[in-house]
């Protein structure tokens, strides 16, 4: 096949046909998609940042982007969500986003099959995509890797007495979402054990408010797991950084404390029914009125 041939006249594989097992060696990751349509979705959803973090170790496969100290987000992959998945040890490197969402798209849609090889350090990553219904076609792209940034570290404490945790289907929290008004420039979400269980209010340029209120009751509420009322304020622009995740979504966790820390996880349904998800950090406003 054409990929296979290129790859080994650049001395990158030893076999045409395929990576055998003592070729691993050569290499300090090296991982195969049968499908790329939920991993492109995740890469698209990260894509607010100019660089990405990629981690892999034997748990999975993370690429992790930032803005600023407001917003994180990380899409996770299991090792189940790859028909081949090989690592030696633990892998870092930094990616161009942008880069990598223009290779993932040269088939323009169709679905693909994907190899990624990495080296190793100052190495590029190198995709290997096939469309699925076209054997005699390929490409491969390089991408340039830099020495990664560690990305900053958030969590939430599981232990926390006001440690509060909803589950929500995703298509109704995008048309919650997509209910506000573009011009609003805050959030401010409440999860109590009393109503209304999850609030979520606005307040826009002209102070004009708005606000949403879902009972834990609700056919659209999954989880309902609160311990104390919690309430904090998050800037728009950052939740609608959201959207692209949410788009793709089944369900979403939202987790806060009374620090106000938001963390959101998006489950993505992939065809290997593996653990695929994208997780954000979202930081509150420092005052509240």
């Amino acid at each position: 096949m054409q990929h296979s041939k290129l790859l080994y006249e650049k001395g990158i594989l030893h076999n045409k046909k395929m990576l055998t097992q003592s070729q691993y060696s050569n290499f300090k990751f090296v991982a195969r998609l049968d499908q790329i349509k939920t991993f492109t979705a995740g890469i698209k959803a990260l894509l607010f940042a100019e660089h990405g973090a990629f981690m892999i170790n034997e748990d999975g496969f993370t690429c992790t982007v930032e803005q600023g100290k407001c917003i994180q987000a990380s899409l996770f992959m299991m090792p189940a969500c790859f028909s081949e998945f090989y690592v030696d040890g633990v892998v870092h490197f930094n990616v161009n986003m942008n880069v990598l969402n223009e290779c993932l798209s040269i088939f323009a849609g169709i679905d693909c099959t994907m190899k990624m090889l990495y080296k190793g350090p100052e190495a590029p990553l190198i995709l290997v995509l096939e469309p699925q219904d076209e054997c005699e076609i390929s490409t491969e792209c390089s991408i340039k890797t830099t020495a990664q940034e560690e990305p900053m570290e958030y969590s939430l404490d599981d232990n926390s007495s006001s440690l509060n945790v909803i589950f929500i289907r995703g298509p109704d929290l995008s048309n919650i979402f997509q209910e506000f008004d573009k011009s609003t420039e805050e959030l401010e979400i409440t999860i109590s054990p009393r109503r209304p269980h999850f609030k979520i209010d606005t307040l826009g340029v002209m102070q004009s408010e708005s606000s949403i209120e879902v009972a834990k009751s609700s056919d659209m509420i999954l989880m309902f797991n609160c311990r104390e009322t919690t309430k904090a304020r998050y800037k728009s622009s950052l939740v609608r950084m959201t959207q692209k995740a949410l788009s793709v979504a089944s369900k979403v966790a939202i987790k806060t404390d009374l620090s106000g820390l938001m963390e959101m996880h998006f489950m993505l349904q992939d065809d290997s029914q593996a653990e695929v998800y994208i997780q954000f950090f979202i930081t509150p406003l420092a005052e509240m009125d």
